[in-house]
């Protein structure tokens, strides 16, 4: 392991730049959704500020995604050990058990 903080490769700095995207829109969106009371229901429901909800969701979990699979491919494939691209791949893998759990339906 190198110690550095932030990557060398470009796969590495991507999955910073893309874990970077998912927090600085993700935790404003988490603030303001507790001020809203139209988001009672399930994520699949079927009104139109559910859907916006959902439209904001599949951007956060592709970009969650993102990080997930850039950041295990530079740890893994071109052997970048920097501690940003591991919190990238850490997190990203969080999220993608998250979206199987949610796809599976156990988070109802």
């Amino acid at each position: 392991m190198n110690g550095a903080l932030f990557p060398r490769t470009s796969v590495g700095k991507w999955s910073i730049i893309l874990i970077g995207l998912f927090l600085a829109m993700y935790v404003p969106f988490l603030l303001l959704d507790n001020f809203d009371t139209t988001f009672h229901s399930t994520l699949w429901s079927d009104n139109a500020a559910n859907m916006l909800r959902l439209s904001y969701m599949t951007t956060f979990f592709v970009l969650g995604l993102g990080a997930f699979v850039t950041g295990w491919w530079a740890i893994l494939k071109q052997k970048e050990y920097a501690v940003l691209v591991f919190f990238a791949a850490v997190l990203g893998s969080g999220l993608f058990v998250l979206l199987v759990m949610e796809l599976l339906g156990i988070l109802e």
